[in-house]
């Protein structure tokens, strides 16, 4: 079940640095993120109010231990994970750099490979709030593997006089504290669920806090309203929890909380966190994503943007050789196949040293734009026109011409690219519904007929 999850959040998560659009635009998305590399590693982040007007940014990591090397050491085996994370502005400067270690110890090696260990941690900084770019690198130092999470993140802002509610932390512990430790909050240990998976028809649990209330003790109805939902894609709220009155203990209030999901299928949905002070009349509302999964064989429905992304990580058919694509649809289950996509898709990175492949943003994006841009029959999509083939296997031309022939009368779309060499590519509307047809190319094993005009027809 472990290894499902794993893989199931991978590709929910997975996506994020080659979302749509240009590379100098960041893309501030609230997920955890997959790190790009051979050591898998998950991260999330939540923010809370700190001191002095500062959010204090609580960052998480989980990583399946058994991918990491062990040396034995007075009777126990031994790992250790090096940590460094960073922050830059908008402006690229660097604002955060935390560098930290964490050893790992096990007395059974062959235990650990059968029934795994999940190795989580935190770290928190007191930063401005303010958009950032985090980098976090993990390194497993005995087995000389690595991976990288990259993400845009807006840090919140909590100090004021308006009512605000922290980031909603998903936990997969949550439990009364009897001591401190690393994970316990306000009395309460609170161990993260990174990946913010859960069984469906199993309790989901969460823990955040109010800010900024308005006391007013001579004041009958100085008291508030909290109520949660579950939203779905869609936008419906497809789960609602009763609402409960309650007094206001002071200016700030921690919350926990378990709800049920009896009944619902596995997907993704918007957990909403409602408020009315019945005092002030202020009302809020504050939403988180969390998924559910509903048994080991079942992938979680993903939102359209990431079925959307995934089906262009998965489209390799314009991009990869004959051979490659005997390969791929040779391969027996789901797993192997996203195996191999990561694989093929590494292999074509201009940068393999760093977290992101801009071969791999570079082909979402040319499946986007064909998607949308290109005139296409139905049950087909622009990116399977000859347009959309050329532009997803090519890019965009360093030159594109519309012209209509006076001998034909109509449209030709010409382009040319200067790509070690002058190549040009002509498309022909040869029936007139804007879709366009390839008729000729100098480009290496394309259609080559200087004289399509005379068997255009």
């Amino acid at each position: 079940m472990r290894s499902i999850k794993w893989y199931v959040a991978m590709v929910a998560t997975c996506f994020w640095a080659t979302a749509y659009g240009q590379e100098d635009t960041p893309v501030y998305r609230d997920m955890p993120l997959h790190s790009k590399g051979e050591l898998r590693v998950f991260a999330e982040t939540a923010a809370f109010r700190g001191p002095q007007n500062l959010t204090r940014l609580e960052v998480y990591t989980l990583i399946d231990a058994r991918q990491l090397q062990f040396v034995p050491e007075d009777g126990k085996y031994i790992s250790q994970i090096d940590f460094e994370l960073s922050l830059q502005d908008s402006a690229g400067n660097p604002i955060v750099q935390e560098l930290w270690t964490r050893n790992i110890s096990v007395a059974n090696i062959r235990e650990l490979k059968q029934d795994g260990a999940l190795v989580r941690d935190i770290i928190a900084l007191d930063i401005a709030p303010a958009p950032y770019k985090m980098t976090l690198k993990t390194e497993d130092i005995y087995g000389d593997i690595s991976g990288t999470c990259e993400g845009n993140m807006r840090v919140r802002r909590f100090e004021g006089t308006e009512l605000v509610v922290s980031d909603v932390v998903f936990a997969s512990e949550l439990k009364k504290a009897e001591s401190a430790g690393r994970f316990v909050k306000n009395g309460w240990r609170v161990v993260p669920n990174t990946t913010r998976f859960f069984r469906a028809g199993k309790p989901i649990q969460i823990y955040f806090e109010i800010y900024n209330f308005k006391v007013m003790p001579n004041n009958p109805n100085d008291s508030f309203v909290l109520g949660y939902s579950l939203i779905d894609t869609a936008d419906v709220v497809v789960k609602s929890y009763p609402a409960k009155r309650l007094i206001k203990p002071g200016e700030s209030v921690v919350k926990t909380e378990t709800l049920e999901t009896e009944g619902l299928s596995s997907g993704a949905y918007d957990l909403q966190v409602e408020l009315f002070d019945r005092g002030t009349r202020e009302h809020l509302r504050h939403k988180r994503t969390v998924f559910l999964l509903s048994d080991e064989n079942e992938n979680p429905q993903l939102t359209e943007a990431q079925q959307e992304q995934l089906r262009y990580f998965q489209t390799i058919h314009h991009v990869a050789s004959e051979k490659d694509l005997s390969i791929y649809e040779s391969l027996p289950t789901q797993a192997s196949k996203m195996k191999f996509l990561q694989a093929f898709w590494k292999k074509l990175d201009p940068t393999p040293n760093t977290p992101l492949n801009e071969r791999l943003r570079d082909h979402i994006n040319r499946m986007k734009y064909s998607d949308d841009t290109f005139t296409s029959q139905p049950g087909k999509r622009g990116s399977d026109t000859d347009q959309g083939r050329v532009y997803v296997k090519y890019g965009p031309p360093s030159e594109r011409d519309y012209t209509t022939s006076v001998a034909i009368g109509k449209a030709i779309d010409t382009w040319t690219y200067e790509k070690s060499g002058r190549y040009m590519f002509v498309f022909f509307d040869r029936r007139g519904t804007g879709v366009y047809e390839l008729v000729h190319s100098t480009m290496s094993g394309e259609i080559y007929n200087p004289d399509w005009q005379r068997t255009a027809f």
